[in-house]
């Protein structure tokens, strides 16, 4: 239809519009291209099978689609511009065939409207256009109402005549029906005019009735292809949402779901999703019959939904998705109207999930440590093989763990077991508390609250209202209960730990034992036979795991009391470790005295092994104590505390598990020496007899100058640096505990080394007294000397004997060992003598002779009190002396033959007393020396003296010691006057006269700056030579006599300055020759060639004594 063809009224205009015809006179009858006819309601069936394939109808035309206007009052269409600025107001691609929805929207921007809105006109149709523009089209709009109101002007003149005769005609015909009687049978005279219209409608029905239904049903298809069309995504979404979901898709699905929703929502008349802000949709031509089918559509796409709410719910209980992928999951639950809280959900199946598996792990770790222990051969207490993994251990307590072999140890791999069970747990504590402690606090946070929910009033579901109010409720009743489940699952790891370590129990169970004492059981988790070190090892490694997992927990921030389960976990395991450790640690020390082998220590042969290995123990128990003690449970960094605090009942335990442990090792060395050796494993004996090379194991002597060694070294060195370790870690004071400690050890000194000397002494005793008193020796009567009695050389020869042993073992203890029995010997002697009523001039000659002779023979044995001893037998032989029962004769020479006779017998018996003589200290620094020229009749100050002597401390090259030496202590023989000599200044000598050899005792003091104690060295004065000179000459008369002690300081441990000043003066380098040049004489005396010669030569001296012990054991035992 064209527009100077359109109608002049408006009811000829919807005539047209009705029945789709181009005028009213048409010429052509034209069918409408529609399908065979149905009823209505195999036309709702189509209808509906249309909306659920919609992509069936993509090609239909979308202009021709329309609804009925049956019910819509038109007006006639004018869409020109009033203004004349564009030819339509309308857009080129809108027709007047146009659907009547569309119309409608567009009618108001229609100057012929009664609803015409001017401002929204302009702003639709003229926001582009000019001012210019603009004002012509106001002058052309107001002169075409100024022709439109003449044009009107013109109609009433032109038609004012035929108003006025239509209405006179009616008037007439009123008047006229009135006239002829008109009557209700008659309907007033309409009668026959009805019946020709009825007759006209009926016709009409015929011809024109089915065009009119097929027209209806048409605008039904028509209307039907309309909505399918503008809504095709709702009834595409249930298939999409099946291919997403089978694609997992989900987020997409989600999203077209929420689309759905808005558009379902809107259909339903919610016309505006304020959640999602989409703009209105305008429901026109939409039936109760397109909601019907909406609505079908919309259940379909909730059981999709459902089963896809029912996937998620599925993947949200997976406990091992990341916390991410569980937080994208909850928020497309909340996106998908679940009836459930997703957040819930996920909290309590994870946490039904984690409890569950927590004691899932447990029941598994510990039927593995059960199996275990099954598999372990141990299966009851034993000292010996407790001992044997002891040993083990010890050797093993500087690797670590990780390098240990545990398939080759059953107790390891107990202890490893134990140790997996804490670290299984932890590991899993750490690998789901923090995430779920995470979605608790979004939880409570209502960071996971439904959106729509909390932006509109009415909700999405019907009841909406109420369900927004059970929430808010909900999740305010939930915080404590999310504080709640956290504390549980802190609880159930604690509970479980407890469990197996016995942590509820505050103290270790106790049980009477025979002699009524208490005795402490160990826990059931130990392995059998489980020794300290492993104990203290692995307890400290499970403490720390712990208290790791403890620090790493507090940096999540729990709230509550959630957290304190952790710390009073720790508590509670470091409170038993402590009691586990300081038992097994008092227990091992009990028996520790087994791990004696009697293989003297490599590095310092002076003790046995034994010490290095409680050395080793102890120090790693007190110092695995200390880290349990310590361990903090909140600190940042477990293993980097510089300042640590320890509870002071946690120190008192591990003092007194200290100082038990050494009393009990020390009844252990006792009980050592007195027992007869028995090996732990015969399968090492004959290696270790290897070792020992010398040592009789089964000889209570040599036991017991090991053990007297091994006390000496604990006092001096072990003990010292035990209490020094302590006192640093625990900041306390022990040195009373040291004192006493040290106490104990020298009474048992005393107790060991006083029953051999003892023993050997009585020995000695029987050989003096019987030599003295039962030999028939005359005393007062014998003639003048002629040799050493035989008695002097065996009770010597028991002293070899004994050196020889001592030897073998504890050398050190050589000078103590027969300095003692010197002096049981020399008081054996006076008690013997003072038995004597009279001496003779021979008996007296005698006497002196052989106690002359014992005493220069062990001379560097002589110590004050034996040196007193002798002097008090000098003076009873001379009160006991009667000179005027003697011929008279010279004194003087007689003495002189006693010396000549005494010289003789020393050069005699060199070789047999070879030991006896003082060999150089090789562990010390300095020079010791005298040297002794003869006086051959010049003048002394004692008429009595034969030589002078001069005795001295220099450097080895005679360097000045000074930087280092404060002053040096000389103590002479007291029949010298004045006889402690001090030297403070360099030289460091003291020069005399005299006529016989002592012993020097000389103390050296150092300066106060080296730190370090005095030493005292005892040098034997010599002035006479025992053997030829190098040519093998007999010493010259007037040629001096040297004695030179080459000793070597070792200063342990020197201070900082005291290294630097030895730095300075080269004191560090070595300064010893290794062979001695005669013809330089600016090398010292000295050299490690000489030093091997001197070794050589006692070794061979050692032989040969042996030998003879050998010969006089056959003959002793030829005699019995």
């Amino acid at each position: 239809m064209n527009r100077p063809d359109l109608p002049e009224y408006a009811e000829d205009a919807a005539i047209l519009r009705f029945y789709h015809l181009d005028s009213l006179d048409p010429e052509v009858w034209v069918d409408d291209e529609e399908g065979p006819e149905n009823d209505q309601e195999n036309g709702k069936d189509s209808s509906i099978q249309q909306f659920q394939h919609p992509e069936k109808d993509d090609t239909m035309n979308k202009s021709s689609i329309r609804p009925s206007e049956s019910d819509i009052d038109l007006q006639a269409i004018d869409d020109s511009d009033p203004l004349g600025v564009y030819s339509s107001i309308f857009p080129d691609e809108m027709s007047r065939n146009t659907n009547i929805t569309q119309l409608k929207e567009k009618t108001t921007m229609m100057i012929t409207n009664k609803k015409f809105q001017p401002r929204q006109f302009l702003l639709q149709v003229h926001k582009d256009t000019s001012y210019n523009d603009l004002v012509s089209g106001e002058e052309r709009l107001r002169r075409g109402v100024d022709q439109r109101a003449e044009a009107l002007k013109s109609l009433v003149h032109q038609n004012f005549d035929r108003f006025v005769s239509a209405k006179n005609t009616i008037d007439h015909v009123y008047e006229e029906m009135k006239s002829k009687q008109l009557n209700q049978e008659q309907d007033y005279g309409t009668i026959d005019i009805q019946r020709s219209l009825d007759a006209a409608n009926t016709r009409a029905e015929q011809v024109y009735g089915p065009v009119v239904e097929r027209r209806h049903r048409v605008d039904k298809v028509r209307s039907t292809l309309y909505v399918l069309q503008r809504y095709r995504f709702l009834f595409n979404l249930p298939s999409s949402l099946l291919e997403s979901i089978k694609q997992t898709k989900y987020e997409a699905a989600i999203r077209d779901y929420k689309k759905g929703k808005y558009l379902y929502q809107a259909l339903q008349g919610d016309s505006t999703d304020r959640s999602t802000g989409l703009p209105e949709i305008e429901e026109t031509g939409i039936t109760d019959l397109h909601r019907k089918v909406f609505d079908k559509v919309w259940i379909e796409v909730n059981k999709i939904v459902i089963e896809l709410q029912n996937v998620l719910l599925r993947m949200l209980a997976d406990p091992w998705r990341s916390m991410d992928d569980q937080e994208k999951t909850i928020n497309f639950l909340f996106d998908l109207d679940t009836t459930k809280d997703p957040a819930w959900f996920y909290l309590d199946s994870q946490y039904q999930w984690i409890t569950g598996l927590m004691k899932e792990t447990y029941d598994t770790s510990v039927v593995k440590i059960n199996q275990l222990k099954d598999e372990d051969p141990d299966t009851e207490e034993s000292a010996v093989k407790r001992s044997l993994s002891l040993k083990t251990a010890i050797e093993q307590s500087q690797t670590k763990i990780s390098e240990l072999n545990v398939d080759s140890n059953s107790e390891l791999r107990i202890w490893k077991a134990i140790s997996d069970l804490v670290k299984s747990q932890s590991k899993l504590l750490l690998r789901c508390l923090p995430d779920f402690w995470r979605l608790s606090k979004a939880f409570i946070e209502g960071k996971f609250a439904n959106k729509l929910a909390a932006v509109s009033p009415m909700g999405i579901m019907p009841d909406a209202p109420s369900s927004r109010r059970r929430r808010v409720g909900m999740d305010m009743a939930k915080v404590e209960q999310c504080q709640r489940m956290t504390g549980d699952i802190i609880d159930r790891y604690a509970s479980l730990i407890s469990e197996y370590f016995s942590l509820r129990e505050k103290n270790l169970q106790t049980r009477k034992t025979m002699d009524g004492s208490d005795k402490f059981i160990l826990p059931s988790f130990l392995p059998v036979n489980a020794n300290s070190i492993y104990t203290s090892e692995y307890l400290t490694l499970i403490i720390s795991d712990l208290a790791n997992c403890v620090n790493d927990i507090n940096t999540i921030n729990l709230a509550g009391e959630a957290f304190s389960g952790l710390t009073d976990l720790m508590e509670k395991a470091r409170s038993k470790f402590i009691d586990v450790l300081c038992k097994c640690w008092e227990r091992d020390a009990k028996t520790f005295f087994m791990l004696e082998e009697w293989v003297l220590d490599t590095q310092n042969p002076q003790f046995t092994t034994l010490l290095k290995r409680y050395y080793d123990y102890h120090k790693f128990c007190a110092r695995s104590a200390f880290k349990i003690a310590s361990l903090s449970a909140v600190s940042a960094d477990v293993d980097g505390q510089e300042k640590r605090t320890i509870a002071p009942n946690y120190i008192e335990k591990v003092r007194s598990s200290f100082l038990e442990s050494l009393y009990t090792f020390l009844d252990g060395l006792v009980q050592l020496a007195f027992t007869d050796y028995t090996p732990l494993n015969e399968k090492d004996e004959l290696v270790l007899a290897k070792k020992r090379d010398k040592i009789d194991v089964h000889s209570v002597d040599v036991r017991i100058l090991l053990t007297v060694s091994n006390l000496d070294h604990m006092r001096s060195n072990v003990m010292r640096k035990l209490f020094d370790l302590f006192e640093v870690a625990y900041h306390i004071q022990m040195e009373e505990d040291l004192r006493t400690l040290i106490d104990v050890v020298d009474q048992l000194d005393e107790i060991l080394f006083g029953d051999y000397i003892k023993r050997k002494s009585q020995m000695i005793r029987d050989i003096i007294r019987q030599g003295i008193l039962m030999s028939s020796i005359d005393w007062s009567s014998i003639p003048k000397p002629q040799e050493v009695h035989p008695f002097v050389y065996e009770a010597l020869m028991t002293l070899v004997m004994v050196h020889s042993q001592i030897s073998s073992a504890t050398k050190q203890l050589v000078s103590r060992a027969l300095s003692r029995l010197l002096e049981t010997m020399a008081n054996d002697c006076l008690e013997s003598f003072r038995q004597v009523e009279r001496f003779g001039m021979g008996g007296m000659l005698q006497a002196t002779l052989e106690i002359e002779f014992m005493h220069q023979t062990l001379s560097q044995y002589v110590t004050p009190v034996a040196s007193d001893t002798l002097q008090s037998i000098y003076q009873t032989i001379e009160q006991a002396y009667d000179p005027q029962q003697q011929q008279s004769s010279n004194l003087k020479s007689e003495l002189s033959h006693v010396k000549e006779l005494l010289v003789f017998s020393r050069k005699s018996t060199v070789v047999q007393f070879l030991c006896f003589k003082q060999n150089k200290d090789r562990s010390k620094k300095s020079t010791a020396a005298n040297i002794a020229y003869p006086l051959n009749g010049k003048k002394a100050s004692d008429a009595d003296h034969t030589h002078k002597w001069t005795v001295m401390v220099k450097g080895l090259n005679n360097e000045d010691l000074s930087y280092y030496v404060k002053k040096v202590v000389f103590k002479l023989h007291e029949t010298y006057p004045n006889p402690l000599r001090t030297v403070e200044s360099p030289p460091f000598e003291v020069s005399e006269t005299g006529w016989g050899e002592f012993e020097i005792m000389i103390k050296i003091h150092f300066h106060s700056s080296t730190a370090e104690k005095p030493v005292m060295v005892y040098h034997h004065l010599r002035l006479h030579p025992y053997e030829d000179d190098i040519n093998g000459q007999p010493w010259p008369k007037d040629k001096p006599v040297m004695s030179l002690l080459y000793d070597e300081f070792v200063f342990n441990e020197p201070t900082e300055s005291l290294y630097q000043t030895f730095q300075q003066h080269n004191a560090l380098a070595v300064n010893l020759p290794n062979k001695k040049s005669i013809k330089d004489s600016s090398q010292p005396l000295f050299s490690t060639q000489l030093e091997q010669d001197e070794i050589d030569r006692l070794d061979n001296a050692q032989q040969a004594i042996n030998s003879q012990i050998a010969l006089l054991k056959q003959r002793l035992d030829a005699f019995e």
